[in-house]
């Protein structure tokens, strides 16, 4: 009789080991419920707009990155962004945005931020003026992922 415990102990240790590396699944009920929360609480503190997006574990390239585009009514001016990630608290989105200014679309800050629930502030070192959309992209570099919710601050035309 031919023993085979070693080969099935080795197989074993490696999808264990494997499991172990992979990111811990997110809970998206919950995760959604509190970035909804969230938008719904601080949605006054972003007169430009609100958004949010679901970074996965899926994506592991540029081309995969979610991106989200915002139309403005009227050329605005552009002050920052307010960041918040609601998922698996160890994972880390890269947070990335554009402002179009006309036909130009205009390279902006990045930051990575949390997936904690805890607030990031991206802001460039003076608005940009003549804003009429913004895009805005994340991308999962650590854990499970979460949904991230982005702030738009500035001012419209006319605007106090």
């Amino acid at each position: 009789m031919r023993r085979v415990i070693g080969p099935v102990v080795l197989a074993a240790l490696c999808a264990g080991v494997l499991a172990a590396c992979a990111p811990p699944e997110v809970d998206w009920v919950e995760a959604e419920a509190r970035a909804a929360a969230f938008q719904e609480e601080r949605a006054a503190d972003a007169p430009l707009g609100v958004t949010s997006m679901r970074i996965s574990s899926g994506g592991s390239g540029p081309e995969e990155e979610p991106v989200v585009r915002l139309e403005l009514a009227e050329p605005s001016r552009v002050d920052g962004f307010t960041v918040a990630c609601f998922g698996d608290p160890a994972s880390v989105v890269f947070f990335g945005y554009t402002v179009r200014q006309g036909s130009s679309w205009v390279g902006g800050e990045a930051a990575e931020v949390n997936c904690d629930g805890e607030e990031t502030r991206v802001a460039p070192a003076t608005p940009s003026e003549g804003v009429d959309a913004v895009s805005v992209t994340g991308q999962r570099t650590a854990g499970g992922g979460g949904v991230l919710v982005v702030l738009i601050d500035g001012e419209e035309p006319g605007g106090e």
